[in-house]
């Protein structure tokens, strides 16, 4: 059984009340499930305008059946009653008019007009009133345009371009709405009577683009397409007439099986093409992902993803950490949070584009995913803290084994002289107190500068000359470029007490100790040579036992500097050659990073 031309003519007609009662429905659930009471046009007014619309939209549906008319005419009178009150209501709001008398007054009128007419449909009151009640709605719309342009034209507040285009727009409707109103009741023609349903629909859609531009485009514009494309389906099959039934429904099942993929792609397009949405959702989501995954810490972080979101999103992206960054922006812009840790505000499009619901919706969930992603980035910023606290309590014990360690053999010194030569015994503990003092001024900082590392030098090789006397040769040569430069405190002294402890005191006749510091372009070069028996062979540092003081300097350095630094050491005819290399860039950044 082929479609008829007046069935299809029918199924045109109802079209626009399944758009309405879908557009009005889905609108009236939003609302509600997002507690917008007040806010967008008129405040909460905008919400019980657009639920009241969908109840008179679903009810006139279903009364097209004969079986249902009689019980849901009353509730459609009570509906369809308060849409003009309700109207006139909204303009009340915008023009922020103060006659408050006026619409309270056109409130009570409508109600009673809506129950006189539902208690007319149940018999409550007699038939006879139906008559003089036919014209009721008609009139309610007319006077609720010319108290509408009333209300507009008394009101003087300042308005930007949007809302006086907004005005303009409510001013036409407001007029035909006049029109209609007095066409109906002259019964002009059967016609006529669609026309404020009509009228009602496009008021709709114009106070929804210019105050609820979030969700126009989702519910009108892609639905609308959606509903087009339906129609020409239906029209497709009018045109084609297949033979049977069955081939009418052979004809229509792929294109209703392809409806989703088909709204997609409908979608999309006006995504692209109209809204210039430069990414779908998987692609912005995966392309915010890359970008900020490669942060190394907070700073960057923001950076990234604020830079991020301003390519998706085509606007500038204010990207806030911290648990009082939350918080909307100026007009036109939409904000999301960050889970707990603080906020995300994209300022209004420089093209003039809306943010919809889609827009509102991606934002949410790149926020979740920043949101993630600081989480971990604030956690690998603490293990690097906690890292950082590790090596300096580390460097501070490796420290505190090298003091005790020549102390011990300073006042061995000492004591050896106190009996034999008191004058340089007594000279000896002045050195010894200098020694003491560089110690304890010294104990909190890890870096000293290279002179003041070599004052404390020269003091313990004086208290050692005390001990040693004329079989202890000291030779000292310092760049005075390098005097200035940053060293690890205490990391010279150690190399120079080996030199005598293992080298000198073991030969026979006179030591000889050599101190060498010099300053090129790469690096900074220090040298202890001593004439001693020299490292024993296949020495290492890693050996148990073996090499203390200079593996407590070696894991210093590694501490400070990586794999920039050396710690190298030779033997030679004349002796035994050690010295350390570090690098002057790796030097400076050493000490600025551990004196924090």
């Amino acid at each position: 059984m082929t479609m008829s031309v007046r069935q299809f003519v029918y199924l045109l007609w109802l079209a626009p009340f399944a758009f309405g009662t879908l557009t009005f429905c889905t609108l009236g659930i939003f609302y509600w499930r997002q507690l917008r009471t007040q806010r967008g046009a008129g405040g909460g007014v905008f919400g019980v305008f657009t639920a009241v619309c969908g109840v008179s939209f679903l009810l006139n549906l279903a009364t097209q059946s004969e079986s249902l008319r009689t019980w849901l005419s009353p509730p459609l009178d009570l509906a369809t009653g308060l849409i003009p009150a309700l109207l006139l209501h909204l303009v009340y709001r915008e023009e922020q008019c103060r006659l408050a008398w006026l619409r309270n007054g056109f409130y009570a009128v409508a109600i009673v007009v809506a129950v006189a007419m539902a208690g007319v449909d149940t018999g409550l009151l007699p038939s006879a009133w139906g008559d003089a009640l036919e014209s009721a709605p008609a009139l309610q719309l007319g006077a609720a345009g010319v108290l509408g342009l009333l209300i507009e034209g008394l009101s003087g507040r300042r308005r930007d371009v949007a809302e006086r285009r907004y005005r303009a727009w409510t001013q036409v409707l407001l007029c035909l709405m006049m029109l209609a109103s007095a066409a109906t009741l002259l019964q002009l023609s059967p016609v006529v009577r669609l026309l404020p349903d009509y009228l009602l629909l496009t008021f709709f859609c114009v106070t929804l683009y210019y105050k609820e531009r979030l969700v126009f485009f989702d519910l009108v514009l892609k639905r609308g397409a959606f509903l087009a494309f339906s129609l020409l389906v239906l029209a497709t099959s009018f045109v084609v007439r297949p033979a049977t039934a069955w081939g009418q429904w052979l004809l229509l099942a792929p294109l209703w099986l392809a409806g989703p993929w088909i709204y997609g792609f409908l979608s999309r397009t006006i995504d692209r093409v109209c809204l210039r949405r430069r990414y779908t959702a998987v692609e912005a989501e995966r392309r915010f992902v890359a970008a900020v995954q490669a942060a190394e810490n907070e700073g960057g972080l923001r950076a990234r993803a604020a830079q991020s979101l301003s390519e998706i999103f085509e606007a500038t992206a204010d990207v806030r950490f911290g648990a009082d960054a939350t918080g909307e922006g100026a007009e036109g812009s939409i904000s999301a949070a960050i889970g707990a840790h603080g906020g995300v505000v994209l300022s209004a499009r420089a093209n003039s584009l809306p943010y919809l619901s889609d827009d509102r919706n991606l934002l949410q969930s790149l926020g979740r995913t920043l949101g993630v992603v600081l989480e971990n980035v604030r956690f690998r910023e603490r293990e690097a803290h906690l890292r950082d606290l590790a090596s300096r309590a580390e460097l501070k014990a490796l420290r505190a084994q090298i003091n005790p360690h020549f102390l011990f053999n300073a006042l061995n010194a000492i004591a050896g002289l106190i009996h034999t030569r008191p004058e340089l015994a007594e000279e000896t503990v002045e050195q010894l107190a200098e020694v003491f003092r560089y110690t304890l001024r010294k104990s909190e900082k890890e870096w000293v500068r290279l002179d003041e590392e070599l004052e404390f030098v020269a003091a313990y090789l004086r208290v050692e000359e005390a001990r040693f006397g004329e079989r202890l040769q000291v030779k000292v040569s310092v760049d005075a470029a390098a005097t200035a430069i940053q060293v690890p405190a205490m990391s010279i002294q150690p190399l120079v007490e080996n030199a005598i402890k293992h080298g000198t005191s073991t030969v026979e006749g006179q030591g000889r100790v050599g101190l060498s510091v010099t300053l090129n372009h790469e690096a900074l070069n220090i040298e202890v040579r001593d004439n001693g028996p020299g490292f024993p062979a296949g020495f290492s540092l890693a050996a148990p036992g073996s090499g203390h003081g200079l593996r407590n300097i070696a894991e210093r350095l590694s501490g400070y500097y990586g794999d920039s630094a050396r710690l190298s050491w030779e033997n030679d005819s004349a002796g035994t050659r050690v010295w350390l290399k570090i690098p002057r860039r790796s030097a400076a950044a050493g000490a600025a990073r551990i004196s924090k």
